[in-house]
Formats: structure tokens, sequence, C-alpha cells
């Protein structure tokens, strides 16, 4: 499987037509293009696509967003907000980046090393 990026990896892909409602738990790298609306928590790399839209609040390890995000981000390692996202909602994270161009709207919290 191919990331975004185009480099192989290991994982799942929520395609584009998916809509998910309820809890989504995954111990894999996971790539959304599709819609969740409920919570996420994973143990892995998280990227949503640009096409990807997320009602949720996410826990995990390493968290990637170029799309949309109503909800909070907590990640043990890091959370990258690229340049086509929209996110409304806070992030806990020890490592963030927000790329301009990024929208988002709510606080950033570096202190925390440890997933809430």
């Amino acid at each position: 499987m191919s990331d975004l990026n185009g480099s192989q990896s290991t994982g799942s892909v929520l395609g584009p037509t998916l809509c998910f409602k309820g809890d989504l738990s995954v111990d894999e790298d996971l790539v959304i293009l599709g819609s969740v609306e409920g919570s996420i928590e994973h143990a892995a790399r998280l990227v949503i696509g640009e096409d990807g839209k997320i009602k949720a609040d996410i826990q995990g390890e390493n968290i990637r967003v170029d799309g949309k995000v109503e909800g909070n981000l907590h990640a043990s390692s890091s959370v990258s907000i690229g340049e086509s996202a929209d996110v409304i909602g806070d992030v806990y994270a020890p490592t963030v980046a927000l790329v301009e161009g990024a929208r988002f709207k709510g606080k950033i919290d570096m202190g925390s090393k440890k997933a809430d």
C-alpha cells in the first residue's frame, strides 16, 4: 500500500465513499479519505486525506491532517496540520507542526508527552 506521499507502508485505507459512524479503533497505519463521526483511537500513524471529513475526538501516536476535522487531537508523539487542512478543536501533543495556509481554530498544548 502507498501512503499519500507515495512511499510503501502497511496499513488500511478508508476510501472516499465510506461513511463510518461509531468508535473506530486501529492498531495499524490508517489513511482516511472518507467520513468518520464518533471517536478514533489508534496506535500507529493516522493520515486524514484532503477529502477526509472527521467529526470525532482522535487519540493516537502520530496524526497528520490534510482534510477537515471537528474534534480534539491527542497524540503521544506528533500532530501535523497540512496546508489544505481545516481543523476546529484543540491539539495536545509534544510536537506540533502547523503549515502556512492551514485553517485552525482551537488551542495547542505541547506540555504533555502522553495522550490524555
